[in-house]
Parts: C-alpha cells; sequence; structure tokens
C-alpha cells in the first residue's frame, strides 16, 4: 500500500511538471522516465525476492496506465498507450537480455534512444491515423531534444540503481 501511495504521488508530480514547463514550445517527456524507473525498481528489487522471476504483468499494465493518464491530457485516447506499452516492452526485453552491471553512460545512452523511440511512435500514430501535419526533420530534432532533456533527470532518478 505504501509503494502505491508513493508511486501515485510521484506519477501526479511528474504529470504537473510536464505540464507546466515549456522550453521553446517543446514539452518535456517524463511519462517515459517513469516508466523507465518502474521498470528499474521492479527488475532490480533492493531486497532480493525468492528467485521468482518477475512478470511482465505488472510493468505492462502500468505502461498502459501511463498511456493513458498522457492520453487524457492531450485528448486523444490511444497514441500514448500504443507507444509506452511498446517503448517498456522493448525496454524490459532489454532489460531481461543483459545481466552486467549498468554504467551511467550505458543508462544515458538507454534514456535517451528510449525517448526518441517513444516519440517517434507516438508521432508516426498521430500522423498515419489523424493526418496530423508534422516535418520529419522537425520531429527528429524534437525527439532528440526530449531525448537530451530526460538523461539528467533519469540519471539523478536512478542514481545507485543497477
Amino acid at each position: 500500500m505504501k509503494s502505491i501511495l508513493k508511486w501515485s504521488i510521484f506519477i501526479f508530480f511528474t504529470f504537473f511538471v510536464e505540464q507546466i514547463f515549456i522550453i521553446d514550445g517543446i514539452n518535456f517527456n517524463f511519462s517515459f522516465l517513469l516508466i523507465y524507473l518502474f521498470v528499474i525498481h521492479y527488475f532490480f528489487p533492493d531486497i532480493e525476492q525468492k528467485k521468482i522471476a518477475p512478470s511482465e504483468f505488472l510493468p505492462i499494465l502500468f505502461f498502459i496506465t501511463i498511456g493513458l493518464i498522457e492520453d487524457l491530457f492531450q485528448g486523444v485516447i490511444g497514441p500514448a498507450i500504443i507507444s509506452k506499452t511498446l517503448t517498456g516492452y522493448l525496454l524490459i526485453l532489454l532489460i531481461k537480455q543483459l545481466f552486467f552491471h549498468w554504467t551511467e553512460l550505458f543508462k544515458a545512452i538507454i534514456i535517451c534512444i528510449f525517448t526518441i523511440i517513444d516519440e517517434i511512435i507516438y508521432s508516426f500514430i498521430m500522423i498515419y491515423f489523424f493526418n496530423i501535419n508534422i516535418g520529419y526533420f522537425m520531429l527528429l530534432k524534437v525527439s532528440f531534444i526530449k531525448g537530451l532533456l530526460n538523461i539528467p533527470f533519469g540519471l539523478i532518478l536512478s542514481w545507485r540503481k543497477p
């Protein structure tokens, strides 16, 4: 119960900060940081549990919830759910395949790349299904900037994890 309350407050605070801070018309994508931190905390717990491998059900449910909350802020239900779930599942696959100790540089690269993937999936869904016109170069530039903005926050929040 304590963990659920902690995550609920953290989710509320993250979306509050994401909606308030905008730099040159580019908003932050802190919702991916929620996914990253949940996966890190779920698959690398502080106290080793009974040699039972964690399942993917709870993280997938968390990804869908984060995507739904983001979609409710955007006004269109669906694109963020799909992008957050796909990106989170790819992150789970990466974590399950890599057994070595993550360095800070590797975590920074992962945060940046997966933020870019999340933004590109979301934007392609919006372009394809809702005929929103976005230049591809501008899409890559904005996605890269969001990825770079997420690196310091992700490294600070995941300090001393895997």
